[in-house]
C-alpha cells in the first residue's frame, strides 16, 4: 500500500508505504473537542512506514487511562494530523481525512461507543468499545 496526505494548507504532508496496523473510529470527549464532530477516524501505521515532510505543532495530554497522548496539527492551518500514544511509541495514527485517498478506509472498530452523540450515527457491523 502506498499512500499519501497533507493538511489543508499544504505546509506538512506525508507518505505511506504499508498496511494499516488498525483502523478505528474514536468517539471520546478529547477526540470529539478536537475535531468539532462526533468522531475521529484514524488508521494506524508503523512508524518507519511513514515519512513526514513540514514541522508540526504538538500537543500533549493524558488519557482517562494514564497514558500520554501527543496530537501533531499544522501550525499554519490548524489541521489534525497525527497522533502518538507513549505506550506504543513505534505507531502513529494519521487522520484519514487527511489522505489524498481514503477511499481504502474501513473502521475495525469503534471505541468510546457509549461516548457517541445521538445524532452521529455508527455502522452496526462494527465491533464497539464502552470506555475504560
Amino acid at each position: 500500500m502506498s499512500l499519501s496526505g497533507h493538511c489543508h494548507c499544504g505546509a506538512v504532508s506525508y507518505e505511506v508505504t504499508g498496511e494499516p496496523q488498525r483502523m478505528a473510529q474514536c468517539h471520546c470527549n478529547a477526540c470529539r473537542r478536537t475535531t468539532g464532530t462526533g468522531h475521529l477516524v484514524q488508521a494506524f501505521f508503523d512508524r518507519s512506514d511513514v515519512k513526514i515532510s513540514g514541522e508540526t505543532a504538538t500537543h500533549q495530554t493524558t488519557s482517562d487511562t494514564g497514558n500520554t497522548r501527543t496530537r501533531h496539527f499544522c501550525p499554519t492551518c490548524g489541521s489534525r494530523l497525527f497522533s502518538e500514544n507513549a505506550t506504543a511509541p513505534d505507531s502513529i495514527g494519521i487522520a484519514v481525512g487527511s489522505f489524498d485517498n481514503s477511499s481504502w478506509f474501513k473502521p475495525q472498530i469503534i471505541v468510546y461507543e457509549d461516548c457517541r452523540p445521538a445524532w452521529d450515527p455508527i455502522d452496526e457491523s462494527i465491533n464497539t468499545q464502552k470506555s475504560p
